[in-house]
């Protein structure tokens, strides 16, 4: 019998620059960045290699196994990465936790990173990082039928604040040599409930700054400007500072289509300030999913209330800095 590999794998929070790690967004405007920092909300899965040879089985919980074989590869994501790490399939994978389903927090990324990372263990392979991001986004890429970005795989593969430059040839990823505790105080990830589909507002957005669109190119490069910022003003751990990149990139993000903040949303976001945030914006695409406010050191829980009392189905589901990328914990 095969051994089972334990994986864990967190999602990420963007504190401002995503949708520029979708190609070619962050080469149509120069020296963009992307700031995200890993959170404790976790996949987490067993991974082995009991399945019979040619299919992939795949379940939730206590749940009975679903079982795949190679023509559901296109469509699924548990196939595809499977078949991708180990063509001849025989893979089991159980899974214990993950975002939830909408949450705008790269949960569907950290599951592709942790499976992958989890089928490598068991064969006692291992892949560079660079390689295992990209071939999750490209796998993503083809199950969804939109471009998608690297990111949340970034986020995932390497804990921590990270600021994700994109560069001619590549990324270059630099982890930001802040203490995750002074992050982790002033930052409050809350998930309104409210659901939306962030391929379709990234598709759009695409479109639009390739066609030229002004409004779309002009808040694209703002929000590039905004997340130079927010790095700078991180590495110089100042408060005030984080807080006005953040709330520019929101500003500047809500320009780029009507669905990034809808009414419902708007409203979970004012309320929020009112209490006494300094910024909040939508994480990944908007449009609903999380929220991510920073705030001063110890009003985190007036803040939340507040944010409870606006939506009453949303919930504060991290308030602190993951500092460990996807690790195999046992097996």
């Amino acid at each position: 019998m095969n051994a089972t590999m334990r994986v864990e794998s967190p999602c990420r929070a963007d504190l401002a620059g995503g949708t520029l790690d979708i190609w070619p967004l962050g080469m149509l405007h120069p020296g963009s960045v992307t700031v995200n920092a890993a959170i404790p909300v976790m996949v987490r899965m067993d991974v082995d290699l009991e399945a019979p040879e040619g299919e992939v089985w795949h379940a939730l919980g206590d749940a009975d196994w679903n079982r795949l074989d190679r023509s559901a590869e296109a469509t699924d994501l548990s196939a595809a990465v499977a078949l991708a790490i180990r063509p001849a399939g025989g893979v089991r994978v159980r899974v214990h936790s993950q975002a939830s389903l909408g949450s705008g927090l790269g949960g569907s990324s950290a599951y592709a990173v942790a499976l992958a990372r989890g089928i490598l263990a068991a064969l006692g392979e291992d892949m560079p990082d660079e390689r295992l991001v990209m071939l999750a986004r490209d796998l993503e890429a083809r199950i969804l039928g939109v471009p998608t970005g690297l990111q949340d795989h970034w986020a995932s593969v390497r804990g921590g604040v990270l600021a994700i430059h994109h560069e001619p040839g590549g990324e270059r990823v630099e982890p930001l040599p802040v203490q995750p505790r002074w992050v982790g105080d002033r930052l409050t990830i809350f998930d309104t409930g409210i659901s939306h589909h962030s391929g379709m507002v990234n598709w759009q957005v695409i479109r639009r700054r390739l066609d030229l669109d002004r409004n779309t190119t002009d808040a694209l490069g703002a929000i590039a400007d905004a997340a130079r910022y927010c790095r700078k003003e991180l590495l110089a751990r100042d408060e005030h500072g984080v807080g006005e990149a953040i709330a520019a990139e929101w500003e500047a993000r809500k320009r780029l289509a009507p669905e990034v903040c809808p009414p419902d949303l708007e409203s979970v976001v004012d309320a929020g300030i009112a209490a006494g945030a300094a910024a909040i914006k939508a994480c990944g695409a908007g449009g609903g999913g999380s929220v991510l406010v920073w705030h001063p050191r110890k009003s985190r829980e007036v803040i939340s209330q507040a944010l409870q009392a606006a939506s009453v189905t949303g919930r504060v589901v991290a308030a602190d800095i993951e500092e460990v990328g996807c690790r195999v914990v046992a097996g």
